[in-house]
Parts: structure tokens; C-alpha cells; sequence
């Protein structure tokens, strides 16, 4: 025993402390199930996490067994569990969660949890629109989308989805009060974000039936394709201004993959690439799918006002 503890070792000194935590945490509680199975729940985090890490813990999982106290005099269902913590919370009470799993008390479903996440996730992008009747255009759409899915034409996250992309294009609308998306708002919006035309497409044929408009559902494959094209442009122009850090090359590459060869959505992890120049041009030789692609690295522009010309000018002399 190291001099200076007296009679009392390290791990005694801890045990000691989570023993006293545990017996005062246990006072707490009104129902004497619930804290007899929070006693089990202190073992069992003792046998798992040594009495260093359970005597510092203890009390922060008393909370969650505290509120289960005072809303039930016994552990609820999980659906129960998780409409009041919600999936979040759940996900936070990670150890008591665990130990009600193990000792069977909970059963946990896959399938609630992620019906749960994308209701609340829905419930948030219905709260995104700032005035009324962007917020009144979006609601109508989702209970239609919902009724769809009661008659099982759709899913939660295909509602989801849509959802997403009908909010994002009436942020970009910016409509007044009675104004409906015209065929220029639908344009720019496409133009900004290419990668949502498909999303978007079921909430454009709802505004035509439900408001009686004639709004292109769709951009033709050319419109479409340039469209993609200038974004990735954008991007790539928006980069050069950056401070370079670990993940730049890869993000670079990556952009470059997008806007040089129409690759979308390239995984940065899985990228297998070496420098190597190009008619005097610095850049990386990218293997994808079994092809080997030539990207030009961010160095080899010219920093400034005319980025975006020597970017165009190298995607048309590659």
C-alpha cells in the first residue's frame, strides 16, 4: 500500500465512495422497485466499469432512473421510453439502457427508434419556414405525403426527403404572403441545387394540382447536366480561398472528380490517388471504378479574380 493512505488502498478509497454515492442516490427514489433496480443497475456498472469509473458516474445515472421514478412507478415499455426521452436521450443514458437490455427489463426495437428519428426530424423541418404561409404551403404538402404513407404508397424517410427538399425550395423562394414558386424561383433553385431536382419534383406536381399551376416538374438531362457542372465550378472556386488542413487534398479531388469527369458523390475514404503532373500541370492521378482520372491540385491556379476562368479553361483543355 503506497504511504500516505493509511489503511484504506486506492481501490477500497473508491469502492468506498461509490458505496456511499450509491446508498444516498438510492433515498431518492419513491418506488422501491425502482430502486432496487437501480441497486442492480450500481452492481452491474461496478462489475463493468471498476469502481473508479462507476464511483464518478453514479450520480449522473441516478438522473435518468430519478425521472423514470417520477413518471412511472416501475420501468415503462420502450416506446413508452422513448416518446418521452426521445431516441437522443436514450442514446445519452447509453450504460442504463444497456443494463435494462441485458437483464431483459427493455426490449429495444430497431424499428420504433428510427420511425421516432425521422418523426422528429420531420417535426424540425416543418418548423424551419419563418412566415406563415411558407409554413402553411409546406404543412398541406406533408399531410399529403403522410397520407400517402397511411395508404402505404411511401415510406417515413421518402416523406422525410421530400419534406427536406419542399422546405429548402421555399427558403429559396422567399415567397410573400398568396405567392406561389413561378418557373424563375424553380430554375434558380434547380441551378443552386442540382443534386435535389428529383426530390423536389413531387412537391412542384402538388403545387400544379392543388394551386393550379403549370410549373415545369422537371429540367431537361442538358439543363440539368450543366447546371451540376457550374456548381461543382462554384465549389471549386470557393475552396481555392481556403486554409488548407488535413482533409483538403481529398475534398479537393473529390470536387474535381465532379466538375473535370461528372463522378458525383466520389467517397473521400475510399480515394486511391498520387500526384502527378499533366502537360506542365500539377495535379493527381485518381484510380475510380477501375479508370484512371487526371484532377489538377488547387495549386496549380491562379489565386484571385479570375479562378473560375482557368478552372473553366482547364476543364475544356483537360
Amino acid at each position: 500500500m503506497p504511504a500516505g493512505r493509511k489503511s484504506e488502498c486506492e481501490v477500497c478509497q473508491w469502492q468506498s465512495l461509490f458505496r456511499k454515492r450509491l446508498a444516498i442516490n438510492v433515498k431518492g427514489f419513491s418506488s422501491e422497485r425502482i430502486a432496487g433496480l437501480f441497486i442492480q443497475f450500481g452492481e452491474w456498472l461496478l462489475s463493468r466499469s471498476g469502481a473508479n469509473k462507476a464511483a464518478l458516474s453514479i450520480n449522473g445515472h441516478y438522473r435518468f432512473f430519478r425521472t423514470v421514478d417520477a413518471s412511472w412507478d416501475a420501468i415503462p415499455s420502450y416506446e413508452q421510453l422513448l416518446r418521452h426521452f426521445g431516441a437522443a436521450g436514450l442514446r445519452k443514458a447509453e450504460n442504463p439502457m444497456r443494463f435494462l437490455t441485458e437483464t431483459g427489463v427493455v426490449t429495444v426495437s430497431a424499428q420504433l427508434r428510427d420511425r421516432h428519428t425521422e418523426l422528429r426530424r420531420i417535426a424540425e423541418i416543418l418548423l424551419e419556414p419563418t412566415d406563415s404561409w411558407s409554413a402553411q404551403l409546406l404543412s398541406e404538402y406533408v399531410y399529403v405525403l403522410k397520407a400517402r404513407m397511411e395508404q402505404g404508397d411511401t415510406n417515413l424517410r421518402s416523406v422525410r426527403l421530400a419534406a427536406r427538399a419542399a422546405a429548402n425550395l421555399l427558403k429559396s423562394a422567399q415567397l410573400k404572403l398568396g405567392a406561389l414558386p413561378t418557373q424563375k424561383t424553380l430554375e434558380s433553385f434547380w441551378r443552386r441545387s442540382p443534386g435535389q431536382v428529383a426530390a423536389v419534383t413531387g412537391f412542384i406536381g402538388h403545387l400544379n394540382k392543388r394551386h393550379g399551376l403549370e410549373l415545369q416538374v422537371k429540367p431537361d438531362a442538358r439543363w440539368l447536366c450543366q447546371a451540376r457542372r457550374q456548381k461543382a465550378e462554384r465549389e471549386l472556386v470557393a475552396m481555392l480561398s481556403e486554409i488548407a488542413d488535413d482533409d483538403f487534398e481529398r475534398r479537393w479531388i473529390v470536387k474535381g472528380l465532379a466538375y473535370f469527369h461528372d463522378v458525383a458523390r466520389a467517397s473521400r475514404r475510399k480515394l486511391v490517388f498520387q500526384s502527378q503532373e499533366y502537360r506542365g500541370v500539377a495535379g493527381y492521378s485518381v484510380t475510380y471504378e477501375e479508370k484512371i482520372l487526371w484532377v489538377p491540385s488547387a495549386s496549380s491556379y491562379q489565386y484571385g479574380d479570375h479562378s473560375s476562368r482557368v478552372i473553366s479553361t482547364l476543364r475544356r483543355n483537360p
